[in-house]
């Protein structure tokens, strides 16, 4: 049995003692005799339906249900002496019940784009190896919004194959009120680019449990949030949650003092690090298409954000085409570009008028257009792979970089300098617009394996997130379950 239902259950049970308790006093106790054995058939019902069947635990329903039969039916007069006796009678099948049904979770996941399942899949790992849960994936739908438009999109097709996959329509929230639900997205009606279906709306989705946990599908900055910064929990969506995620201590000391109650806050770290440390400790294969291009080179991997087009576009557009062109006059290298999963939508959303251009250059790329022979577009839901690729990655601050930190490898900047606030030093970092050197300089010594600042990268990861040793998902479940079993106490 489901401890939600459990729970239910016992409140019954609680009920039912009581109306019993309260039958000399009521004006009208065959109602009441009524109502009571109304909820004893209920129990039974689910009784009845559990795999192991609860053999005692029937047994004394079934004796209070002829108590409160007899009294139904005038057999037996109401007293305080059977009332006493008929209170003890539901205390001892209270206790049975308790002993006998066996309890397990029910917890379901609800990812809603399958290149952000990273920030959540080591909790699902977790969860399914735990004999006392059932554990579900439900990707929901959302809209992709243009200028003009929401378009409906659905990604459970697009899921790794060892993550069983529940259809949103066989998942019923009402009927299976589950005891736990993660969700990495909580931005509801309040998105711009995309906006997942409002049935998932966090103000819905706390109508159906008592534990709604949403941890960020994104990389918490290593900038220290201050009073106009962007933070994952500053939402007037998060009054629905009851915990949030987070991947440093730093945020929760941010977070308490913008007000959010610190008993929502947990510092576990990010599961997308836990991705990442399987990565370093464990090699995955690359592409095959990858292969060839890049043995014996110095691969850079060059990381756009979904908003890169959404301002200051003529220098965007004139920047990355020198990124892009770079390995025509740099011998060895080779670059991987990964433009985030939402670039197309944003362009859509932003700056239509750029729409073309985009995919001109992704179609000369794909079909190997001479000028474009030492890029590799990957535009695949699983950025891994390009990141074990990378001997340097030329990026912003943003998730693939937070990532990044736990390999220690270089990273040219895309800045003249850190960032007020960071808890990276400095000095760990190239910059693109160094003013003492060009980043092209710096790219050409990188071809020859200088790197004077590696020393200054070591342990990075640990200076800023929590639990970078992989167990972020194991040690957010296990927390969430304890939690949990606190609140039935």
């Amino acid at each position: 049995m489901f401890l939600s239902k459990k729970r239910k259950i016992a409140e019954l049970f609680d009920t039912i003692s009581e109306m019993n308790g309260l039958l000399l006093r009521v004006n009208d106790p065959e109602t009441a005799v009524s109502d009571c054995l109304a909820a004893l058939n209920a129990i039974l019902y689910h009784l009845e339906q559990e795999r192991e069947s609860p053999i005692r635990t029937i047994d004394l329903l079934k004796n209070v249900q002829g108590s409160f039969n007899a009294f139904w039916n005038g057999d037996v007069e109401v007293n305080a002496d059977k009332i006493h006796a008929l209170s003890e009678q539901i205390g001892m099948l209270k206790e049975m019940f308790n002993v006998e049904i066996n309890v397990k979770l029910n917890v379901v996941f609800l990812p809603y784009k399958a290149s952000m399942w990273d920030s959540l899949a080591t909790i699902y790992e977790a969860a399914a190896k735990d004999e006392h849960c059932v554990a579900r994936v439900v990707p929901i739908p959302y809209y992709q919004l243009s200028q003009n438009e929401a378009i409906p999109t659905y990604e459970g097709d697009r899921f790794p194959p060892d993550v069983p996959i529940t259809h949103y329509n066989d998942y019923n929230l009402e009927q299976e009120e589950p005891d736990i639900i993660f969700v990495h997205n909580i931005y509801d009606q309040y998105n711009t680019i995309t906006r997942v279906h409002e049935h998932y709306f966090t103000s819905n989705l706390k109508n159906f449990t008592d534990m709604l946990v949403y941890v960020p599908y994104h990389m918490s900055s290593f900038i220290q949030p201050n009073s106009q910064g962007d933070r994952s929990y500053n939402l007037s969506s998060v009054k629905n949650v009851d915990k949030v995620i987070l991947a440093g201590e730093y945020l929760k000391k941010a977070a308490v003092r913008d007000g959010i109650p610190e008993e929502k806050l947990l510092v576990l770290g990010s599961p997308k690090l836990d991705a990442m440390t399987k990565v370093i400790n464990k090699q995955i294969p690359y592409p095959e298409a990858w292969k060839d291009k890049i043995e014996g080179k110095t691969v850079y991997v060059l990381n756009t954000g979904c908003l890169y087009f959404a301002d200051q576009t003529p220098g965007k557009v004139e920047r990355l085409a020198d990124f892009l062109h770079f390995p025509r006059y740099v011998e060895n290298s080779v670059v991987i570009w990964r433009p985030h999963p939402l670039t197309q939508i944003s362009i859509m959303k932003y700056t239509p008028n750029l729409f073309e251009y985009y995919s001109n250059l992704i179609k000369k790329i794909n079909d190997g257009h001479p000028a474009y022979k030492h890029i590799i577009l990957d535009e695949s839901d699983d950025y891994l792979p390009a990141l074990q690729a990378a001997d340097v990655l030329i990026s912003y601050d943003g998730s693939l970089l937070r990532s990044y930190l736990l390999t220690g490898k270089r990273v040219l900047f895309w800045d003249g300098n850190m960032p007020k606030g960071s808890l990276v030093p400095s000095d760990a970092f190239y910059y693109t617009f160094d003013q003492s050197e060009p980043w092209f300089e710096i790219i050409k010594k990188f071809a020859k394996g200088l790197d004077p600042l590696a020393e200054n990268r070591k342990d990075l990861a640990s200076k800023v997130y929590s639990n970078i040793d992989g167990t972020s998902g194991q040690k957010v479940y296990q927390t969430i379950k304890e939690c949990v079993a606190q609140q039935v106490k």
